[in-house]
């Protein structure tokens, strides 16, 4: 079809690998905040430590999300998939 611009030769972005990936990370920023805060006997600054562990994880996910979103946006376009390392 001569309006359809994905090539079969492009290998479409996969879901399970960069949601493993992005499972990893983000159990990785939680353990970090965690390992570090955790420690805390005051309640307050164990919530501190919770809720930064938590926006930590959220910042990851949504950093991942967009990364994925920019692969399937490449693949539609025809072009290649393949982001550099901070893309």
């Amino acid at each position: 079809m001569a309006g359809d611009t994905s090539d079969d030769s492009l290998p479409s972005p996969g879901f399970v690998l960069p949601g493993l990936r992005t499972a990893l990370e983000m159990a990785l920023v939680g353990t970090i905040v965690a390992l570090v805060g955790l420690p805390a006997e005051d309640p307050l600054v164990l919530g501190v430590v919770l809720l930064t562990a938590l926006v930590g994880m959220v910042i990851v996910l949504f950093w991942a999300v967009n990364r994925h979103v920019r692969r399937w946006i490449r693949y539609a376009q025809g072009k290649p998939t393949t982001l550099g390392m901070f893309d």
